[in-house]
């Protein structure tokens, strides 16, 4: 704590000495700070540490925010730009020095709270990995790991995103390719490539939607209404290749010419108002004309032309409210907050604003994850999808040959209620009793771990108390036999019990002596896909990669799924020095 005291102490004077700034004019310093991100070679992890900190800022700010701050009009955001980003943008000696003073402010504000975050990653690093030890040398403190083994497996768990990546892209160029998309222009011939991306990019992430989380064609947007999907999707991976190919490139190579950054924003603005368009730090829009801009996004056969309301119900989908947000934090700050790339859209009053250092650089996929199941966790499309899950893996292991019972409750006792349980497979004397736990893409040691301790060992003990009682039925439900096609049990079954999990970041692990399988991992053996998390020039090459060569069985099915099979090709080219 005492190490604390110094930055939270800087933070607290800079705050001070920039309170006098509007929310619009905070974020509009902060924009000008984030294009140091994209200098050309400059070593930064933007999608993690760095956003950490811009949305612990302007959470700060929004927690002292008032109902002026949410006034605007095209007159006051046109004299807070004037005074407070243009002369940065465009030098002007009789006011510069105030913003120069600003933005200087608000790269210390930056640093502290970025050394802040860093202190506060070494707290959870001691309280949540086990690995980690404390000791005093004269003069400090000292944490370190006693062994690698923990760094080992989460770089092990990072790989394995990076494979699945890999694996959902190669699957997304298979069904893009399949719909004949490949075969067609996609928009203006300039912009063919981009879109050919954006919508390859938006197949694959309905895939794992779908497949993986049980979403069904329709979202449920929050304030009412649905939205389609798939263009739901394909709003945001557009919205990415539009940000990266207008702003991100083309600061780049002014940066490269001119090596200052506020030059090279200067480039990008002016070559923007030469030819009509807003290329500033950041880009704001009327809500009604946002949506009119993207109306043709949503051009599909049952609307041809596009739709109005279908594109509203989408930018609302991505789109977080800052006045709302402001009293939450100030009501409930307890609640889940949407991070920077969750909701990349902000609404201040009646305008939306976007910042292309977010938009460009986020990973859709997962926005689009935590959006429904971290920051919509208490939608009322929850409870379905839950179900759509368990149905979706019934269905895929009954495609190999598998019987199914879903939902099953074994009797109750005196004793106790040994609950539903989610899925019991028979094939071949093999019985796999599984539990299904279906949660958002974590990202820190602090999640993982309560994730582990929380939903996971509570799965472990249901599977303890479901076990005998599964048992007990198979021996004593003539029609639970019946159903799973094993009426002459003969008493030397195998019995399985996993836990199956839609994270990744727990895979093969084991909790109260019961293993947990990731449901990615479960759904590409059972496709027998291994060969596809490979990239796509690889892929080709293990064409006849099969995890199982003498036929599917169901012993092979157990074994593969036991012993992480289907990561040893690749753990070899991962081993650590």
């Amino acid at each position: 704590m005492e190490q604390l005291t110094p930055f939270d102490q800087l933070i607290h004077t800079t705050q001070k000495s920039l309170s006098h700034l509007s929310l619009l004019e905070t974020l509009s310093y902060l924009s000008i700070l984030a294009y140091e991100q994209f200098i050309p070679g400059k070593p930064t992890d933007l999608g993690n540490d760095d956003w950490k900190v811009y949305s612990r800022i302007i959470a700060n700010k929004l927690g002292h925010c008032t109902d002026e701050d949410f006034n605007l009009s095209d007159e006051r955001i046109g004299w807070s730009l004037k005074r407070h980003l243009s002369p940065i943008i465009f030098p002007s000696p009789a006011v510069t020095q105030e913003c120069v003073e600003n933005l200087e402010a608000f790269a210390v504000m930056f640093e502290a709270t970025k050394e802040r975050i860093d202190y506060e990653g070494s707290i959870d690093w001691f309280c949540f990995d086990p690995d980690c030890r404390y000791q005093l040398i004269p003069g400090r403190a000292v944490i370190y790991n006693e062994t690698g083994e923990g760094l080992k497996a989460w770089r092990r768990t990072e790989r394995k995103f990076q494979a699945l990546w890999s694996y959902w892209i190669n699957r997304g160029s298979i069904e893009f390719c399949e719909g004949g998309l490949a075969e067609i222009q996609i928009g203006s011939a300039e912009n063919h490539e981009l879109n050919a991306i954006a919508y390859l990019k938006a197949i694959r992430s309905k895939l794992v939607l779908k497949e993986i989380y049980g979403l069904d064609d329709e979202i449920e947007v929050a304030g009412g209404g649905h939205a389609n999907l798939f263009q739901t999707l394909l709003f945001a991976e557009l919205h990415s290749v539009f940000f990266q190919n207008a702003y991100v490139q083309p600061f780049q190579k002014h940066y490269a010419e001119c090596n200052v950054v506020a030059r090279a924003l200067s480039k990008l603005a002016f070559n923007g108002l030469v030819d009509g368009e807003n290329r500033f730090p950041m880009t704001w829009a009327e809500e009604d004309k946002k949506i009119e801009r993207t109306v043709g996004w949503t051009v599909c056969r049952k609307y041809p032309k596009g739709n109005r309301l279908t594109a509203k119900a989408i930018l609302n989908f991505w789109t977080n409210d800052l006045r709302t947000l402001s009293k939450r934090l100030r009501d409930q700050p307890r609640l889940p907050l949407p991070t920077l790339s969750e909701r990349p859209f902000y609404k201040i009053g009646g305008y939306n604003f976007q910042f292309p250092w977010v938009v460009a650089e986020q990973n859709n996929l997962t926005a689009a994850i935590n959006n429904l199941r971290r920051i919509g966790s208490r939608r009322s499309e929850q409870m379905s999808e839950t179900r759509r899950i368990e149905l979706r893996l019934a269905d895929q292991l009954r495609r190999r040959g598998f019987a199914v019972e879903v939902g099953y409750q074994p009797e109750r006792t005196q004793q106790q209620d040994p609950g539903e349980v989610d899925l019991i497979c028979y094939r071949d004397g093999v019985v796999l009793l599984l539990e299904i736990k279906s949660g958002y893409v974590r990202t820190t040691p602090h999640e993982v771990w309560l994730h582990r301790t929380n939903t996971l060992r509570k799965a472990a003990r249901q599977l303890k108390r479901k076990r005998p009682a599964v048992m007990h039925a198979l021996i004593q439900d003539a029609a639970l036999r019946t159903r799973l096609g094993c009426t002459d049990l003969r008493g030397d079954e195998h019995l399985y019990c996993w836990i199956i999990d839609t994270s990744i970041e727990l895979d093969q692990q084991l909790i109260d002596g019961f293993l947990v399988v990731s449901l990615e991992t479960l759904h590409l053996i059972l496709r027998d896909e291994r060969q596809l998390l490979n990239p796509a020039e690889k892929a080709l090459d293990c064409i006849n990669d099969t995890l199982f060569p003498d036929g599917f069985s169901a012993l092979r099915f157990a074994e593969v799924v036991e012993t992480g099979a289907v990561w040893m090709t690749l753990d070899k080219s991962w081993s650590d020095p």
